[in-house]
């Protein structure tokens, strides 16, 4: 066994700092090769490896390559849905001029073919085909209505509606009645509640229960161009009876006819056609020349 000092003894003698032979040469971190003396002998590093890279995470870069194209789809869905409400509201524009628009019944003249809140479809085929016993809507031809017309916002949106043809012209200014008399009729009323065209006297279903055909006596030919109205609530309706006095002489234009009604379609439990009118005409002859209005002959000495 050897002994403490025994190691002591077997170390070589300090010789001042330099290194013996026997002792292997250790070349520090802190020398340089350009430094090392030139008797160190060669020693042999463990290669060199170059640090590891990870390539940068994609996703920043996706986000911000995706960014364009998804404001590009945002903006195509955007233009898209303009386009088809564009589309909706032209076609709805064409419809309503060209074909059929929706009418609401404001009053009870019409009762019980028309109940004040009903919604119609009316045919805007104007007046070319009309029938006697047609419902039809037509402009106030000479103040036949006494409206108030609407001012601020609401007149604004209803300009800005009728200009884009969601809402008739005139609005506000639109009547619903049944035509009596075309062209050439002899239309009289006895006033007890007979009423007669070309001679024949009809015999009118659509006139409200209770009501007669007109308590108010008239005798008239409707001019050419025109025709003569009259609503199915015979004692609130006031029709082309009660404006003879007008510059129309109570007669409506055919220019002024908007369409023929053709259903109700609102409510669904009121849901029902309206050309079953025409029936009360059917054995009225076509007009000849109509003779004027009977008159009294005077009394002797009056």
């Amino acid at each position: 066994m050897t002994s403490t000092s025994d190691r002591s003894a077997e170390r070589p003698a300090d010789t001042g700092g330099a290194p013996a032979e026997e002792s292997p040469q250790v070349l520090r971190t802190a020398d340089t090769p350009d430094a090392a003396p030139e008797h160190l002998p060669t020693t042999t590093l463990p290669p060199s490896y170059p640090p590891v890279r990870r390539a940068a995470s994609p996703e920043p870069r996706a986000r911000t390559s995706q960014a364009p194209v998804e404001r590009r789809r945002r903006g195509r869905s955007v233009l898209s849905a303009l386009v088809a409400v564009v589309a909706v509201l032209v076609v709805t524009a064409l419809i309503k001029t060209f074909v059929i628009q929706w009418f609401e019944i404001p009053s009870a003249s019409m009762e019980d073919t028309l109940a004040v809140g009903d919604r119609v479809a009316v045919w805007m085929w104007g007046a070319d085909d009309l029938e006697r016993g047609d419902v039809v809507v037509f402009r106030d031809p000479d103040h036949w209505l006494t409206v108030t017309e609407p001012t601020g916002l609401r007149a604004a949106v209803q300009d800005l509606l009728i200009l884009m043809h969601q809402l008739p012209e005139d609005t506000g200014h639109i009547l619903i009645k049944r035509v009596i008399g075309l062209p050439g009729d002899h239309v009289v009323a006895d006033g007890s509640g007979t009423l007669s065209v070309n001679g024949v006297v009809l015999d009118e279903s659509y006139v409200k229960v209770g009501r007669s055909a007109s308590d108010v006596a008239f005798d008239v030919v409707v001019p050419e161009g025109f025709i003569w109205v009259m609503g199915d609530n015979r004692s609130n309706s006031a029709d082309s009876r009660y404006h003879q006095d007008d510059a129309h002489g109570g007669f409506v234009p055919m220019t002024d006819v908007i369409g023929e009604g053709a259903a109700v379609v609102w409510p669904v439990s009121s849901w029902a056609g309206l050309g079953d009118g025409t029936h009360a005409f059917d054995l009225v002859p076509e007009p000849g020349r109509a003779p004027d209005p009977a008159r009294p002959e005077p009394e002797e000495g009056a």
